[in-house]
């Protein structure tokens, strides 16, 4: 279970897991406080790669490219998990995107 352990000081955040639960949780902050649904993902995106750059700047390890990698696919894992799992659940007669 080791996989499953999050390191939330600033070196952690140089980890794809906690750059995911980031922008999951910065999108769904966002969903609750921005009208312009359109620009959601983007958002979420911005302030992942901001946290991880914050989190180089503080801990002055120097590893912009690993931290900005890290943000981009942690997003993108947020994101598109999300999509997926609303789909299918809507695809199973479940929640806002349910078939008629």
């Amino acid at each position: 279970m080791d996989w499953l352990a999050v390191n939330l000081a600033p070196e952690g955040f140089l980890d794809i897991k906690v750059a995911a639960l980031f922008c999951i949780l910065a999108t769904q902050w966002l969903k609750r406080y921005v009208e312009q649904w359109r620009f959601y993902n983007l958002i979420a995106l911005a302030l992942t790669l901001g946290a991880q750059a914050g989190a180089v700047a503080l801990t002055r390890s120097g590893k912009w490219f690993d931290a900005l990698w890290a943000g981009l696919l942690g997003a993108s894992l947020a994101t598109f998990g999300y999509e997926l799992l609303s789909n299918v659940a809507g695809w199973a007669g479940v929640g806002p995107r349910k078939q008629e």
